[in-house]
């Protein structure tokens, strides 16, 4: 018996992610549903898992007039790991400049 191989979370959050970076464009819940739908995720978590990354900062949302709007752009999360980077760079100078001055 083959059946369809059941998504983990996980791929769900990959294969969302993807359509927004493999197209770079900006979406409505429904358009998202729809292309999350053809691209094989059960159309009965894709709003779960969607808002499940809106909350964790992977995907942003901007409420203009009566409609939400969504967008993940590729290049937002080496740009904040870059920024984290050398925040911690700072930290450590810092440490190093008090360990010096004691």
């Amino acid at each position: 018996m083959g059946g369809t191989k059941r998504m983990s979370k996980e791929e769900k959050e990959k294969v969302i992610l993807g359509i927004y970076h493999d197209t770079k464009s900006v979406y409505t819940e429904k358009e998202i549903l729809a292309l999350a739908t053809k691209a094989g995720v059960n159309s009965g978590t894709v709003g779960d898992i969607h808002s499940a990354l809106v909350d964790d900062g992977q995907i942003q949302k901007e409420k203009i007039g009566g409609s939400n709007y969504f967008w993940a752009f590729p290049g937002k999360k080496d740009h904040e790991a870059q920024l984290e980077h050398q925040k911690i760079l700072k930290q450590i100078e810092q440490l190093k400049k008090g360990l010096e001055d004691a």
